[in-house]
């Protein structure tokens, strides 16, 4: 690949796109007219599509600082006669392996504990060498230390349209053996990790269509499915190789045959029969489908009466005080923990973020974070930072700027850079009213219209909202005791209940010395969209554990387990029992 030093460049723009001639090519080309050389200047790169040369601009920008490796990949350009025939084992040629620069090694493999033979795949941004991941024959890996976390071939797609995304580097070498060369690799497999998307996102954001060619294994899907989730799925189409993967059908060869069987993602608006063909024999064959619901055994029966499902609009409401955004809160957590999804919250009431930081805290681990409660020790500083390393990739707080004040058009644009940055399933909006509407029409006409972009954007991007919307001010009955409001009574507009897939209420009564009644909490199932979601109108009693803010089913015991952990780990201590014969026991 070649590259176009930037400086000799005469431009006529300095933001935006912008088209030049080539000084790579224009002293070869017949047509001295086309201006071949497409310039990005706002993310400071370039593309001949004649030549295909680079040219990048230097960084002027403060960024993370990540450690190179050497710059000398080009003393391991020889390949052993072994490793040349390994690779056509494989059918990748000599051809392939030159123009990937492909080198062989001798490096320490921690998991071998020793130094050995290794291939070594170079990953380059522009014509720096940004990161080395060595292969052993015993197919263990390491990579260079403290690099940046960039796609493999990230070079190939500057400036494309289409861009076909694999699961290991063998498989971009494959598809380049069919004529693709426009494919880049995760660098950690099967792993979705945030970082590679942040720092690769000016390559991909004008990408018009993604072709996921991951492995054809359970992995596999589930990381096309977080894939397309981060790119939007109205970008995306899958390739369903006949084996496992790209080199897999290489080697059988078919793979020609293969990245030609194109599913789509379900997201265009206008489908046939054919289009949802499998689905509807998985219907047949599966029965009814499965619901979202927090699986331990706290929420008792709450699972039979109330669930979500991907695409969900979930509104939530109650009387102030009585607890609607700390159920909400614990409720995302273990739907977090229990389906590995990625949650952002956009929570105004609950700033200075740092201080929301610490509610989350609690309830992660049952305990209060400022002190000992009711006999239960305070958050220790070592769980703070296991809470820090489970969360990171799994919780996320948003807010504006310092001065801005949010719009929906700034929320929306939010979360659709957090879907790419993080793949974020689930969306908390607390609360409905601390977004400014904007726009022509009545006060009414523009909370309907918000509603039906916060729906439509939930089925289009296959993301769960829990929009908690305060009510009106509700009317006491007879004892004096405020009711319990329904969807209809939230504050606005009747369209919270119309509009809405699912709705609950969290509702509290207080304790009264004079019955001996205890506080406790109800939740109200308000609407399920499907029947097989729950039952309207059922309801759950719920006791508040005090330390931490965890509610839980009334008939069960306060929950004692810690969220960064598997269940298989821990076990919940049921707080013992005063009987009779304890009572009686003179001390």
């Amino acid at each position: 690949m070649e590259f176009i030093n930037w400086e000799i460049l005469e431009f006529k723009k300095q933001s935006g796109k912008e088209k030049l001639r080539c000084p790579n090519c224009d002293a070869r080309r017949s047509d001295k007219k086309d201006k071949s050389l497409l310039i990005n200047h706002n993310d400071g790169y370039g593309k001949c599509f004649y030549c295909e040369a680079l040219t990048f601009r230097d960084k002027n920008e403060v960024e993370k600082e990540y450690i190179l490796p050497k710059q000398d990949w080009r003393n391991f350009t020889k390949l052993s006669d072994k490793l040349v025939k390994w690779f056509e084992g494989r059918k990748i040629h000599q051809n392939t392996l030159n123009n990937f620069n492909i080198t062989e090694e001798k490096h320490y493999q921690p998991q071998l504990k020793k130094e050995v033979n290794n291939v070594v795949f170079n990953y380059f941004e522009g014509e720096t060498l940004i990161n080395k991941k060595y292969r052993s024959a015993h197919k263990k890996f390491t990579q260079s230390a403290g690099t940046k976390n960039i796609f493999y071939n990230i070079n190939s797609i500057i400036n494309e349209k289409e861009c076909y995304i694999v699961e290991g580097e063998i498989d971009v070498l494959s598809l380049y053996e069919v004529g693709i060369k426009n494919a880049i690799s995760v660098p950690n497999g099967a792993n979705d990790t945030d970082d590679v998307w942040k720092n690769c996102e000016k390559y991909l954001k004008d990408i018009e269509l993604f072709y996921i060619a991951t492995d054809n294994d359970a992995k596999g899907n589930e990381v096309s499915e977080k894939i397309a989730q981060r790119l939007g799925r109205w970008r995306c189409k899958r390739i369903i190789f006949n084996g496992k993967d790209a080199n897999d059908d290489l080697i059988n060869g078919n793979l020609k045959e293969s990245i030609k069987n194109i599913k789509k993602y379900p997201v265009n608006g206008t489908y046939t029969m054919n289009d949802m063909y499998d689905d509807v024999l998985e219907l047949y064959d599966s029965g009814i489908p499965k619901t979202i619901y927090p699986k331990h055994h706290c929420f008792g029966n709450l699972k039979n009466i109330f669930s979500v499902m991907i695409g969900h609009l979930v509104t939530v409401t109650g009387i102030p005080s009585h607890g609607k955004s700390a159920f909400t809160e614990w409720y995302v957590m273990n739907l977090v923990k229990d389906y590995d999804f990625k949650a952002s919250f956009f929570s105004p009431e609950h700033l200075p973020l740092k201080m929301h930081q610490t509610t989350f805290i609690e309830k992660a681990f049952g305990k209060n974070f400022w002190r000992e409660v009711d006999n239960t020790p305070r958050i220790s500083k070592d769980e703070i930072k296991r809470w820090d390393e489970w969360s990171s990739e799994k919780i996320y707080l948003t807010t504006p700027e310092k001065g801005d004040f949010p719009t929906w058009d700034w929320l929306f644009d939010k979360f659709k850079e957090q879907m790419f940055n993080f793949g974020i399933n689930i969306f908390i909006i607390d609360a409905f009213n601390k977004v400014q509407l904007q726009g022509n029409g009545s006060h009414k006409e523009k909370i309907d219209n918000i509603l039906s972009k916060l729906t439509m954007f939930a089925q289009m991007n296959n993301v769960i909202i829990f929009l908690v919307a305060h009510p009106t001010k509700m009317s006491k009955n007879e004892h004096g005791i405020y009711s319990a409001p329904s969807l209809y009574d939230v504050s606005g507009s009747a369209d919270f209940r119309n509009q809405t897939h699912d709705g609950f209420c969290i509702y509290r009564t207080f304790s009264n010395p004079e019955t001996g009644q205890d506080d406790y909490n109800t939740f109200i199932n308000l609407k399920t969209k499907l029947s097989f979601q729950g039952k309207i109108g059922d309801k759950v009693d719920l006791k508040y554990h005090l330390p931490s803010g965890r509610m839980y089913d009334i008939n069960q015991y306060a929950p004692t387990f810690d969220i960064t952990k598997n269940y298989e780990e821990q076990r919940d201590i049921k707080p013992v029992e005063p009987t009779e014969v304890f009572d009686e026991l003179a001390f």
